[in-house]
């Protein structure tokens, strides 16, 4: 995987760690479904975009998208 591919999955995977625990948090803190939802959606984002990285990284692009 190029090095700059592999910078970028490395940044999303990071961000999606820190968007899980915030999660997690705030399942016990708060009451704002709006806020939990939103978080959950740019989660999903976020793996959406680590597994098309990892698939190109192993030659198996999603051509999909």
């Amino acid at each position: 995987m190029p090095r700059v591919n592999q910078n970028r999955l490395n940044k999303l995977i990071k961000e999606h760690r820190l968007l899980d625990t915030e999660i997690k948090r705030l399942y016990n803190t708060t009451n704002s479904e709006r806020t939990l939802k939103e978080l959950k959606v740019k989660k999903l984002k976020l793996k959406d975009a680590i597994n098309k990285l990892e698939g190109e990284s192993n030659g198996k692009e999603n051509k999909s998208h």
